[in-house]
Formats: C-alpha cells, structure tokens, sequence
C-alpha cells in the first residue's frame, strides 16, 4: 500500500506539471473533455450512427452497453481516489507541502478513478468508428491505416491529458481505461460473439443482461454488508470540490446503470442486428436528428424533485424507447428495401 501511495504522489507531481504546461490550451483541453464524456457521447455519436447503418449501430451500441458496464464493476471493485480529493487526504503530505490542484467545473465527478471512464468508453467509441474508416482506407495501401491508427492514438493521447489536467484522473487510471476499453471493444466486435448473441432467445439475451445487473447490485450490497458505502466517492466528491455545484448527479454510477439497463432491455429485445437494409439518408438522417431533439428535451423534463425511485423510472423508460425506437423505427421509416427483379409471373388463364 506505501508503493501505491507513493505511485499516486509521483503522479499527483505529473498532473501539476500537465497544469502548467497545458494552462494556455484549457478552452481546446475542456472542448475534449465535454466533447469525450461518456453520457454526451451517448446521446449524440450512437444515435448519428443509427441514422447511417442499423448494424453499426447495433454493434456500437453493444460495444458500449458492455463497456461501461465493466467500468462501472471495476470502480466500484476497485474503489480508487480520484486525484482533486486524494491529494487533501493522504497522509503522504504535510500541511506545509501540500500541492493544490486546479479545480473547475470538469473536476468534480463523484464517481471512484479507476478506470477512467471518459478513456474506456472513448476507446470504444472511436475504435468501433475508426474500424469503418479503416476497412473503407484498405485501398490505399498500408500507409493510410497507419496515419488512421495514430489519429486514433493521438485522440486518446488528448483526452488522457485533458483528464489529468483536470484533476479528474491518474495517468494510470487513464492508461488502464485505454488498455481495457481496446479490449473489450475487439471482443465485443468480434462477428462470432455477435452470432453467439443472435442464435440465442428473446428470453437467454435479456437474462444474461440481468444477471450483469445482478453482479452490479451484488457488488453494491455486498459492500454495504462489509461495512463499505458503496456512495463513499460522492461523499468524496462534496467535501473537496470547490463548489458542491459543479456536482452532476448523471455522472454518478447509480445513474449509469440505470441509462445502461434501459437501452440494454431494448437491445435484448431487439436482438443484434448482423443484416440490415441500407439507409435512405436524407430520410434517416432528418428522423435521427428529429429523435435527438426529443430525448434531449424528455431529459430535460426529468422529474427530480418527486423522490429517487420515480426519477430512476422515467430515466429507465426514457433511455429504453428510444434506443428501441433507433433499432426499429429508423430502418422501418427510413430503410431502402431491396426492388424485385424477377419477371412478373403470368397469371393469365391457359388456353384451350
């Protein structure tokens, strides 16, 4: 535990250095950390892709549903500091030396560090998008996947920075997000665990989204039962942000799992989508954007002063029509189907 802490005090100094060296690139630095964050990348890039293809979209949404998932678990199992707090608590230290770290209204999320989630689910996101680009860019030689693979680096190399100049993460809380959300994106991509989830029933795919939820609510109480507040981060979270109201209740994990089960109830009634017809854009594309426009403004009217259990209801519902209304209302309205070629039969009678 002593090499831990003096692992996050040397990295607390490197945070103090991405402060000032980065200081003069806070407006670009915070355009990327609002532009990357996991809830504002829900609501905008997945639905754009349902707009373009309903199978990317599925194996996005199914790329990203599982991620954050696992990022979720892994805060809660692994319960690290994030740096804004851990660095007004630990004993490492004194009054006298105590750094300050810079605060904004980015800082202060009070959900535990690692792993980061604005890396994890990011690295999902563009892999899954720089995939297409990829397979498109094979006709130009070697060369333009290169140039492609370091974009994709060079993004996240960003996003990590803006992160610890924020004070949000570690440089390891970012580098594990990394590490994790590539891998489990290449599996989640993989086209045999999609046609594992295709053959399976109506009834198989919604229960292996329980018993996910089931680990998730194990962790929670279990934790409770060991004498641990599963809630410890947001306490965390007030009692070190320089302003409580920089707090945004949808970053905590709580809210998470709840937008997470919702679109995950209409994935598994749906079903992963491996054939789908092309898209009509200029009718797709008007439908998405239209869509878009009413989730944001049904979010907007999330009843939050009529107790927790109805505001976790509403977000459920919410997040489950629409997701459902992207797999199967855009292709029906705005799908191109197939023309039959065959020739017209004759169905003129026979004569004698």
């Amino acid at each position: 535990m002593k090499l831990f802490d003096l692992l996050l005090k040397s990295e607390i100094y490197q945070i103090l250095y991405v402060q000032d060296v980065f200081s003069r690139y806070e407006d670009f630095l915070a355009t990327i950390t609002r532009a990357f964050d996991p809830k504002i990348l829900f609501l905008t890039v997945i639905p754009l892709v349902a707009g373009l293809s309903t199978r990317l979209y599925s194996r996005l949404l199914l790329s990203v549903l599982l991620t954050e998932y696992f990022n979720t678990l892994l805060k809660w199992i692994l319960a690290e500091d994030r740096p804004f707090w851990w660095v007004r608590e630990t004993k490492e230290f004194t009054t006298l030396n105590r750094p300050k770290i810079y605060q904004n209204e980015y800082t202060c999320e009070p959900s535990p560090g690692n792993p980061s989630g604005h890396l994890m689910t990011s690295a999902t996101y563009l892999y899954v998008i720089f995939s297409v680009f990829e397979e498109a860019g094979l006709q130009y030689g070697k060369a333009a996947v290169v140039a492609l693979r370091v974009c994709y680096y060079t993004i996240l190399l960003f996003i990590s920075i803006s992160r610890m100049y924020f004070g949000c993460h570690f440089l390891h809380q970012c580098i594990f997000g990394i590490v994790l959300g590539v891998a489990l994106t290449k599996l989640t991509m993989s086209l045999t665990f999609e046609k594992h989830l295709t053959k399976l029933t109506r009834k198989r795919r919604m229960a292996y989204f329980c018993l996910i939820c089931l680990m998730l609510l194990t962790v929670y109480w279990g934790q409770k039962l060991i004498g641990v507040d599963p809630q410890w981060s947001v306490k965390m979270a007030f009692k070190w942000c320089d302003d409580p109201f920089f707090l945004d209740p949808s970053t905590t994990l709580v809210f998470s799992i709840i937008r997470l089960t919702g679109s995950s109830v209409a994935f598994a009634i749906v079903g992963p989508v491996l054939k789908s017809p092309p898209m009509n854009w200029k009718r797709s594309i008007p439908l998405v954007l239209m869509m878009m426009v009413g989730k944001f403004m049904a979010i907007s009217y999330t009843p939050r002063y009529y107790g927790v259990i109805l505001y976790y209801l509403y977000t459920f519902l919410i997040h489950l029509l629409f997701t459902y209304g992207y797999m199967r209302l855009v292709p029906a309205l705005a799908g191109v189907r197939p023309v039959d070629t065959r020739a017209p039969r004759n169905n003129r009678p026979k004569m004698d």
